[in-house]
């Protein structure tokens, strides 16, 4: 599932934006926009002869970007030019987002604010 979410945001955003993506933490010098995502579950959803027949795994991907670029029109218009392209390559993927995706503010007090996106995958076994 990992190698499937780096690649799809890699495909979609590395090549046009230059926004790198990591996986659990960021890695390397500061960028104006990077991606964390991270596996927050892999469940076993549906069964039959007492044996697993679809998982369900829960991704959280987080897309930071600087704070000062929501103090212009064009920041927020790029922005969520972003937003769509992270969301379009996930589901592009097979990802799910159930609950949409949600401004989460300057989490971290690190100077970039955070859109997050609650994924699922659901497979068969």
């Amino acid at each position: 599932m990992k190698t499937l979410i780096q690649t799809a945001l890699d495909t979609a955003l590395y090549s046009t934006y230059q926004i790198q993506s990591h996986d659990q933490r960021k890695t390397g010098p500061d960028a104006d926009e990077y991606i964390v995502y991270s596996q927050s579950g892999d469940s076993q959803e549906a069964f039959a002869d007492n044996q697993p027949i679809l998982k369900a795994g829960s991704m959280t991907v987080r897309y930071y970007y600087r704070a000062e670029k929501i103090e212009t029109h064009t920041g927020r218009q790029a922005i969520k030019t972003r937003e769509d392209a992270i969301q379009a390559a996930l589901e592009g993927a097979g990802f799910t987002i159930p609950f949409g995706r949600f401004d989460a503010g300057d989490v971290d007090d690190i100077g970039y604010f955070v859109t997050v996106f609650e994924c699922e995958y659901w497979r068969v076994v």
